[in-house]
């Protein structure tokens, strides 16, 4: 029974690594502070809730994520050396020729991603020897080992080899070779187990983020619910309750001011109604004329649709019917360009008209102004008080 339990406990731990590695999330986008910009090389510190596990492996998701931001303030999973490395140039003791020698660092990560490079090393070498380039102090726990970049002019290092882990010094004993420039960017990922892949589901981390003199940004620590597969933290929304963050930005049911929210995907109601919701685009465009229905060529209201629009119908109600005529009223929707016409419309002594169009007959494009008019009439007396209504889709 122990020899039976062991060897699952075997499989067990040589399956771990890769269900975590599969399960997990990715952080992106950038931490900024109002009016200071980017947090530049700052610690990001995620603590669970509580212990929590994989379903299926139940493999037991790490307590802690150590994340870090770059120089611009994106988040990355590897931070930049900011220490200048230490080493030592020796002569006699390899085939490197004499000469300064100026070195950088680069923290790699996993799948050859890299950090940005560190400050400079200037060594000199009085004769033909080598350069050794000692493991850096700071070792980050996501970091696989570091780069070396050596130059003979400042800003022109370039890649010469790399040290697997941080057990033992780098050592460049041979000429330099034509290796890859340094790094542009940190290239490195912020990864870690959401919580809506965890048992128990109701777990969250608490986030602090350090700018790079180890001082607490404002507004931190905040408490974060994370789902989905990547997620971007500049869009994050702090809320007063635990889990407190919700990605992606949720809509709030008593915003504190009548700001626009808005719906970034499709939205079923199950056949719940909205109610008050006024004008919910395109909708509805109406108006009321007091008096008696003016002469053609009157304008009796314009507005500039936010998104495409196709007319659909109009329907126009008299208060007081007209006399006499056989043609009615005609009522024209008109961009300057292109135009929908509605005739026949309170002919005689009709008080109601509705009448619509086929779909997709009549339509115009976002941000151009509208006009609606009366481009016709021949009653012999004008309807009274007229009150009509577009009703209009999206395009």
């Amino acid at each position: 029974m122990r020899k039976h339990f062991k060897t699952l406990l075997s499989i067990w731990l040589a399956l771990t690594p890769l269900t975590l590695t599969l399960s997990a999330g990715t952080l992106t986008g950038r931490f900024v502070v109002p009016g200071l910009g980017g947090v530049a090389n700052g610690t990001l510190l995620l603590t669970l809730s509580q212990a929590a596990v994989l379903p299926g492996s139940f493999a037991i998701v790490p307590a802690t994520a150590a994340c870090a931001t770059s120089a611009d303030g994106s988040v990355v999973g590897v931070p930049n050396p900011i220490a200048t490395p230490v080493g030592a140039a020796t002569a006699g003791a390899g085939t490197l020729a004499a000469g300064t020698y100026f070195v950088v660092i680069s923290y790699t990560g996993p799948a050859a991603t890299t950090s940005i490079a560190s400050p400079e090393l200037i060594l000199t070498l009085p004769a033909a020897g080598k350069l050794q380039i000692n493991a850096p102090v700071v070792q980050p726990a996501a970091a696989t080992g570091f780069a070396v970049y050596i130059g003979t002019a400042s800003g022109a290092e370039t890649l010469q080899g790399a040290a697997t882990g941080f057990g033992a010094a780098y050592t460049q004993s041979a000429a330099l070779v034509a290796g890859a420039a340094l790094p542009g960017a940190n290239s490195t990922v912020c990864s870690l187990i959401f919580n809506d892949t965890v048992i128990p589901s109701f777990t969250y981390y608490s986030a602090s983020l350090a700018d790079g003199q180890g001082n607490t940004v404002p507004g931190y620590p905040q408490s974060w619910y994370l789902s989905g597969s990547s997620l971007d933290v500049s869009n994050l929304v702090p809320l007063a309750s635990n889990p407190a963050v919700r990605f992606p930005m949720p809509i709030l049911a008593n915003p504190a001011s009548p700001a626009a929210q808005s719906v970034g995907s499709g939205l079923n109601l199950n056949q719940f109604p909205i109610n008050a919701a006024a004008n919910v685009g395109p909708g509805f465009f109406s108006a009321f004329w007091s008096g008696s229905q003016p002469a053609p060529g009157t304008t009796l209201a314009s507005w500039t649709p936010n998104v495409g629009i196709v007319i659909r119908r109009l329907d126009i109600n008299a208060q007081t019917a007209g006399l006499g005529g056989t043609v009615g009223t005609t009522v024209t929707i008109t961009d300057g360009t292109s135009s929908c016409t509605f005739g026949g419309l309170l002919i005689g002594g009709a008080v109601a008209t509705s009448q619509g169009f086929a779909v997709g007959s009549c339509s115009f494009g976002a941000s151009v102004p509208l006009t609606v008019s009366v481009s016709g009439d021949d009653h012999t007396v004008k309807p009274q008080n007229l009150s009509w209504s577009l009703e209009l889709t999206a395009r």
